[in-house]
């Protein structure tokens, strides 16, 4: 699965943005189904998030490997097997001034097996755009303030 795309911030810096991704208690607010984040390391980050696909609900422990290139570019990675399938993912992150605010651009490939592989169907990357929609309304809103 496939999914790429861009996001316009207004009126911050890409810095701010980038900061914002790292922060927990941002990120937690801004995750559609997060009930937690916690910072392991440099490296490593532990979500805690419930889902709104039938059958795999959650909820569901995931450790993303965080690449940093500050203050441009971050790296997430997930490689998950257990209760619900298999993920094998990929996102690279790219967060560029422009004109009024930020441009995040964002390039993510994932490998699914088992029951998660349901989001590889129309209605799963259905929820899936929605969710990255509500991603970044509530990013936009958590950096806003």
């Amino acid at each position: 699965m496939k999914l790429n795309g861009t996001h316009k911030f207004n009126n911050v810096s890409s810095s701010e943005v980038y900061s914002a991704i790292l922060n927990p208690s941002i990120l937690q607010a801004s995750i559609p189904g997060c009930e937690s984040v916690e910072v392991l390391d440099a490296n490593r980050i532990q979500i805690n998030i419930t889902t709104p696909l039938p059958g795999l609900k959650g909820p569901y422990g995931i450790v993303v490997g965080v690449q940093q290139t500050a203050p441009n570019q971050l790296v997430l990675s997930v490689q998950r097997q257990g209760r619900g399938g298999s993920v094998n993912a990929t996102s690279t992150i790219n967060i560029q001034e422009e004109a009024g605010g930020a441009l995040l651009t964002y390039d993510a490939n994932a490998e699914l097996d088992g029951p998660v592989a349901i989001v590889n169907n129309p209605i799963g990357q259905g929820i899936t755009k929605n969710s990255l929609n509500t991603f970044f309304k509530n990013l936009d809103n958590a950096i806003s303030k």
